[in-house]
């Protein structure tokens, strides 16, 4: 037919089109991703941005709380004193679709692992299960990364000795700012980590007993096994007897009717045979504060650690008239990906 394409070039031309297709598919393709990497970035970023002020606001209610029930028992115990649900004590209900968690942590039912004498970290890692050659180690390694100067202790670790081994890490002769800081220590890494660092269940133990915080004696109301066993000298048949109290009429911890100790006197009716200088005591004096807040799949955590003895000085703002409760010793958010990411 006069006019008509050759069939060569007629197949040219649909090879070329079918070409352009495939091209412009692609992009287009990876021009959407991209468009959906940056818009779930972006989304992050706005999530982040609306959870963390919900976690700060939700911190604020238990702080307040917190405050109120001090004002009126003048000192805190416990959280069966009634605070353990912030929000239901204030009344307050958080926005639709948001979920709200606090953990509270007492600080003085543990004891400072940074003033505790070799003694005393011999008896707390033997109560770990640890056999006394590799107690006395951890102790002396451990006092030797605290104190000030370079001197070796017997089975301990200083400079010389990390940098004989090659390691990467030196003591930091002072006080530990984070239990996780044991992962550093000559020794320790092996018998309180795994090999890829995530703690084992004895770091938790530990984690149980000890704090890096100042604390001047143990709350029984909260006082671990580990801790009343190594620190106060009281025995598996002591803490039956405490958590007995503690449970209440019914035999249950959680719920409505559980006890605290409020005095001396009630730690004496209930210990009768307390070993003599046993730092014990029956009031918190540090809490740790957890709230999470949760929303969409996304989640964000704000941890604050609070003296509940002292109270933090007057704002300048308000002309020395308004301060706050409690002073915060640690206020942070939790650190690494943690923060806003997908449940």
């Amino acid at each position: 037919m006069k006019g008509a394409f050759p069939r060569k070039r007629q197949g040219s031309i649909l090879l070329l089109v079918l070409v352009l297709i495939v091209v412009v598919s692609f992009a287009l393709t990876m021009f959407i991703e991209k468009a959906q990497v940056e818009i779930k970035g972006e989304g992050y970023y706005v999530k982040r941005a609306e959870l963390r002020k919900e976690a700060w606001s939700m911190m604020e209610v238990a702080v307040a709380v917190l405050a109120d029930v001090k004002a009126i028992d003048t000192a805190l115990y416990s959280p069966s004193q009634g605070w353990g649900d912030p929000l239901e004590y204030a009344n307050v209900s958080p926005r639709e679709g948001l979920d709200v968690r606090f953990e509270f942590i007492d600080e003085s039912g543990k004891v400072n692992i940074n003033t505790l004498d070799r003694d005393s970290l011999i008896l707390l890692f033997d109560e770990l299960g640890f056999d006394l050659e590799i107690s006395s180690r951890l102790s002396d390694v451990l006092l030797d990364w605290i104190d000030g100067d370079d001197e070796t202790r017997i089975e301990g670790a200083e400079s010389r000795e990390y940098s004989s081994l090659e390691l990467d890490v030196r003591p930091a002769n002072q006080e530990l700012k984070s239990l996780d800081e044991l992962r550093y220590l000559f020794g320790f890494q092996e018998l309180f980590f795994d090999e890829s660092g995530a703690p084992l269940p004895v770091f938790r133990q530990l984690e149980q007993a000890v704090s890096i915080y100042e604390v001047t004696s143990l709350n029984v109301n909260a006082a671990s096994s580990l801790a009343l066993r190594a620190i106060a000298d009281l025995d598996e048949f002591d803490k039956q007897a405490i958590d007995e109290f503690l449970k209440g009429f019914d035999g249950q911890l959680g719920t409505s009717d559980d006890n605290y100790f409020a005095t001396a006197d009630d730690v004496a009716a209930v210990l009768v045979d307390i070993p003599e200088g046993a730092p014990l005591g029956f009031q918190i004096s540090v809490l740790t504060i957890k709230v999470t807040v949760s929303e969409g799949g996304y989640q964000f955590t704000l941890i604050g650690t609070l003296s509940v003895d002292t109270e933090a000085p007057a704002l300048e703002q308000s002309g020395g008239n308004l301060s706050y409760p409690f002073l915060f010793l640690d206020l942070r958010e939790q650190p690494g990906s943690n923060n806003a990411r997908p449940l």
